[in-house]
């Protein structure tokens, strides 16, 4: 039996992720979908959506003046909460370590190629980095076929730039919950400026590269001629593309499904949280990668999580940055894998949250390379990051036992490697793919 923790938020190009409730006219109701009219009518709540379908129970994001005393009594309704807002802060604590880690970075650079991973040309210090060689990424490789063919793998962010070379070939479908269309390019929250600025540092995997730092969790590997448009991109602009670079890194063959639920300024709502939950466990997900938390648990939120588990789907979030011995949502919720992160050394990072309700498992989250807008790379630090790698290896067990459960998928993370406070330690890809069966050895 595996529980626990709470989420962590992270995203776009920062580190931890603060959530704020806003008790402002919008309001988040679950109740059936035969009874949403009445509900509305009883307590004078204007329907502002049509609702999400989640088992037998609908989402809808309603609006009043004020909140009915009477909601709370009423056997029809299931959950009324404020549509809390979430922003993503960045961690001002974490600029001095950033900035003495670039070098990190820069080791990594000399010689650098384009390289062939699964078909596309891509960075070698993406796919030759220190955190795929603690997670034995390399070994597994060559020791097996396993590469998460067949499974899909939703990402709740800021959206994902599908041209990106290393991405693009297995984003598939993907919704924007921020504009509420098809589609879920984290490019369109650029001004056409912005665009064409950030578009200059093209062919950056063999040209002369600048480390900048975009924030205190994010240092991107620019070309000189695009490092000072940075300072005009949105906080959170490009989390999106990191954090499916990671899960795209472990698990090369996997579809990616990319939710926009957060806008570029690292800004979101629980409705739209949920909506992409919902829509991920309704279209084909198998695994939800969840870089993001709020503080206090959320019954709509809380109820959609319950709602993908039904339909088998394994839920990944980060256990947040804020270096306490707390628990964060949804990365706390029953069910949910929480993700903590470790050093290069194996060592807890000085930022995540630990302890054995905060975090089930751990994985490198610091100057941890993976793809940015337009072709480029950038290196993250951050639960934000470590959570899409476990997400990665979900995609793995799920390709070699595909009538896994969720709590068989987290039994298999769990064979790790012990790191202290950080549940049963960081991640070890050979070993989990071993502990299943079926002839499955890492050399």
């Amino acid at each position: 039996m595996f529980s626990r923790r709470i989420i962590n938020c992270v995203f776009v190009v920062l580190l931890a992720c603060g959530a704020q409730a806003a008790f402002g006219d919008d309001y988040v109701l679950v109740t059936s979908p035969s009874k949403v009219t009445d509900v509305c009518g009883r307590h004078s709540l204007t329907q502002v959506t049509n609702g999400v379908s989640s088992g037998g129970n609908g989402v809808y994001l309603v609006s009043s003046s004020s909140a009915d005393s009477s909601i709370s009594t009423d056997s029809d309704i299931v959950s009324f909460e404020p549509n809390r807002k979430l922003g993503v802060p960045e961690l001002s604590s974490l600029s001095t370590q950033l900035t003495q880690s670039t070098g990190v970075i820069i080791d990594q650079l000399p010689g650098r190629a384009a390289v062939s991973y699964f078909g596309a040309a891509v960075a070698n210090y993406y796919v030759s980095q220190k955190a795929t060689a603690l997670v034995q990424l390399g070994r597994l490789q060559n020791s097996t076929t396993v590469n998460g063919q067949g499974i899909t793998v939703a990402v709740i962010d800021t959206g994902v730039d599908p041209s990106h070379p290393a991405l693009a070939n297995v984003i598939t479908g993907g919704f924007d919950f921020t504009r509420n269309q098809q589609g879920a390019s984290e490019l369109l929250d650029l001004s056409g400026p912005l665009q064409a600025a950030l578009s200059q540092s093209t062919g950056v995997i063999i040209d002369g590269q600048n480390v900048v730092l975009v924030n205190p969790s994010t240092a991107a590997i620019l070309t000189q001629s695009v490092s000072s448009t940075l300072g005009q991109m949105p906080e959170a602009f490009g989390h999106g593309t990191m954090t499916a670079g990671l899960i795209h890194l472990i698990a090369p063959g996997a579809r990616i499904m990319p939710l926009k639920a957060f806008n570029a300024d690292g800004t979101s709502e629980v409705f739209n949280i949920v909506r992409a939950i919902m829509y991920a466990a309704d279209n084909g997900a198998n695994v939800i990668s969840m870089s993001f938390e709020i503080p206090q648990s959320s019954p709509a939120l809380q109820n959609a999580i319950q709602y993908a588990l039904s339909k088998n789907v394994v839920l990944v979030a980060s256990s947040g940055n804020d270096g306490q011995q707390t628990m964060v949502y949804p990365a706390g919720y029953n069910g949910v894998i929480g993700v903590a992160s470790t050093t290069s050394l194996d060592g807890k990072s000085v930022f995540t949250n630990f302890g054995t309700n905060a975090a089930f498992v751990a994985a490198p989250g610091e100057a941890v390379i993976t793809t940015y807008p337009d072709g480029n790379y950038a290196a993250g630090w951050g639960t934000s990051f470590s959570a899409p790698l476990v997400a990665g290896e979900a995609a793995l067990i799920l390709q070699a036992r595909p009538t896994y459960k969720p709590g068989d998928v987290a039994n298999a993370v769990s064979r790790a490697v012990q790191v202290p406070q950080l549940g049963h330690g960081r991640i070890d890809l050979c070993l989990s793919i071993s502990s299943i069966g079926a002839g499955l050895q890492c050399q």
